[in-house]
């Protein structure tokens, strides 16, 4: 990260006598600070992206500036407009977790889909989760659900993918089939794993096969300790998807954001 009016600093302390340096007076505390802040609110003006992504923090945390949140969005907004990826991360982030800054699901999508392009698997993570569920200017799409859950390619992502075929509301995006293969495939290294039994139980009941569901669901509430009451809401959640699959019913989800 390079800030051009910090060279300036440098060449003139090169240029000085060795005597002079020797006698300067180090500056207090407060006034080192002021300066720096100066520097970066200068590089900043002059389309540093680097110190635009700096300053864009300052003002979110109230850090050695006074607290300005809609400021700091609007420097960290050009930062990433200026293709520093640290800033698109930061400001995706921002947007889909709300919590520092309202939720904005179209910012944050927006900046997940450039980073996504890039090969960042953890923006195609979370753009599955955005168009799994919909809302805040997000129209549900299953379909970019499963290619972005599919994209980012760990188990987890797979996981949902799986959950999302077997599940969405749209009948066009559903694959009971594909569901069921990616189910079992992720469950060759551990059967047990409640999440994909879970899965798989699912996709039984898409393609209608509601004693392999109710078989796949009890082991799935097996897995998790199910027997130990309805303390645990997965295993509450477990329990009530089962009762579906016993009334032969296959289960529809939209994917909350929590």
């Amino acid at each position: 990260m390079r800030y051009p009016h910090l060279l300036l600093g440098t060449l003139l302390a090169t240029l000085l006598p060795i005597t002079v340096q020797a006698f300067s007076i180090p500056q207090p505390q407060q006034a080192s600070i002021a300066s720096k802040v100066a520097h970066i609110q200068l590089n900043a003006a002059d389309g540093v992206a680097g110190a635009q992504y700096l300053l864009g923090l300052m003002y979110l945390s109230g850090r050695f500036v006074e607290e300005d949140k809609p400021l700091g969005i609007s420097w960290l907004q050009k930062s990433a407009s200026a293709n520093n990826v640290t800033a698109q991360k930061t400001l995706a982030d921002l947007a889909f977790e709300g919590k520092l800054i309202k939720r904005d699901l179209t910012l944050a999508a927006h900046w997940y889909g450039q980073l996504a392009q890039k090969d960042d698997r953890w923006a195609r993570f979370r753009l599955g989760f955005i168009y799994a569920a919909g809302g805040d200017g997000i129209r549900r799409h299953c379909g970019k659900a499963v290619q972005y859950f599919t994209a980012a390619g760990d188990d987890v992502s797979l996981g949902n993918a799986a959950w999302v075929l077997a599940t969405c509301p749209e009948a066009q995006f559903r694959d009971g089939e594909k569901a069921r293969q990616l189910a079992a495939s992720l469950l060759a290294h551990n059967r047990q794993d409640p999440t994909n039994l879970d899965n798989l139980a699912a996709a039984y009941a898409e393609l209608g096969d509601f004693r392999a569901a109710v078989k796949t669901q009890q082991q799935a509430i097996a897995a998790l300790g199910g027997d130990k009451g309805d303390a645990d809401d997965k295993a509450g959640e477990f329990r009530l998807r089962l009762q579906d699959y016993l009334q032969h019913k296959p289960y529809r989800e939209v994917l909350p954001l929590q």
